[in-house]
């Protein structure tokens, strides 16, 4: 059995940005996450349904149609403009010798006027035929905006979907590393705390032997929605593994994680789940880690991860906090 290498991050950045410089477009941060998660999702086949695959390309190519369209209509213009400026410019230049030739007396009254009227028609031939270019290209712009409103609406919503797991709602691992990176940037820039709680459900084996693996998912969400009843708004949960879940808690200490690790598990015994009227008992091992200065996301989580391992086999419902 063949194994695929996972995307490789820095890659997917490189050809993001190449994608952006072949299309002529600027690298503001809404083009390039737009670029960076459809290729994600076109580079990691084994984790994206069928559907999910030709949403991604159906997005890309509607982009891809929509800047050819824009780069062709403003070509367009530019050389509709320019030729239309030349000959306006061909026209003034005529008519002012003209004029100095009537001056000069060089020219007769008739052979001035009839040059002056051929000159003023051609102006206007021309200011007309600039006109109805701008009229068109400006129809064809609008129309160009509107389809790229649309397809910034089509790619919020696949990235949405790209980065929500399909079973809890919560975020998955890959939705997950942009919150990170803006949340640790934020908490270095501020100089403001920031902590991840990461627990694993125990025994959740027995819960898919016993009840089936339909009744684990039920427990999945379930947990997912004891989470967000305790969790504020700023709070971010997210399902990391298979029954393994984050919490990234801004402006939060080790002693803020225990408390909402403490009104979890006390929200969890308050509320079990219930299967066929047979109560079934939620509970987890808890890893909690704070940044440090000068740390990176990954490290934070890494960190969190390890006191959660601690945890987990020193006896199970316990808190390891990292040090």
């Amino acid at each position: 059995m063949t194994t695929t290498q996972p995307v490789n991050p820095v890659e997917v950045a490189r050809i993001a940005l190449k994608r952006l410089s072949e299309r002529g477009l600027p690298p503001t941060p809404e083009n390039y996450a737009q670029f960076y998660n459809a290729i994600v999702t076109i580079k990691s086949p084994e984790t994206k349904n069928n559907a999910e695959l030709q949403n991604a390309w159906q997005i890309l190519v509607k982009l891809d149609d929509a800047v050819s369209d824009a780069h062709e209509t403003t070509t367009e213009l530019v050389e509709a403009l320019v030729a239309g400026g030349e000959r306006m410019s061909g026209s003034l230049d005529a008519l002012q010798d003209a004029k100095q030739a009537h001056e000069s007396r060089s020219m007769s009254v008739e052979e001035a006027h009839t040059a002056l009227e051929s000159l003023l028609n051609e102006l206007i031939d021309s200011t007309n035929d600039i006109h109805s270019t701008v009229s068109t290209s400006t129809a064809d712009l609008r129309s160009i905006r509107d389809a790229v409103k649309h397809i910034e609406q089509d790619l919020a919503f696949n990235r949405k979907m790209l980065e929500q797991d399909a079973l809890t709602g919560a975020l998955n691992r890959q939705g997950f590393d942009h919150v990170l990176a803006t949340e640790v940037k934020r908490a270095q820039r501020h100089n403001s705390k920031l902590a991840v709680v990461m627990f694993d459900l125990d025994d959740f084996k027995l819960i898919n032997d016993r009840h089936g693996h339909l009744t684990g998912d039920q427990v999945l969400i379930h947990v997912t929605n004891l989470a967000k009843a305790v969790l504020r708004e700023s709070d971010v949960l997210v399902r990391y593994g298979g029954e393994e879940f984050l919490l990234l808690l801004p402006e939060t200490d080790v002693h803020g994680a225990q408390y909402v690790v403490d009104r979890l598990r006390t929200v969890a015994h308050r509320t079990p789940f219930l299967h066929k009227n047979q109560r079934i008992d939620v509970n987890f091992s808890t890893g909690i880690a704070a940044l440090k200065a000068e740390e990176n996301g990954r490290a934070l989580v890494l960190r969190a991860d390890e006191a959660m391992y601690r945890a987990k086999h020193s006896g199970r419902g316990r808190v390891e906090v990292a040090e």
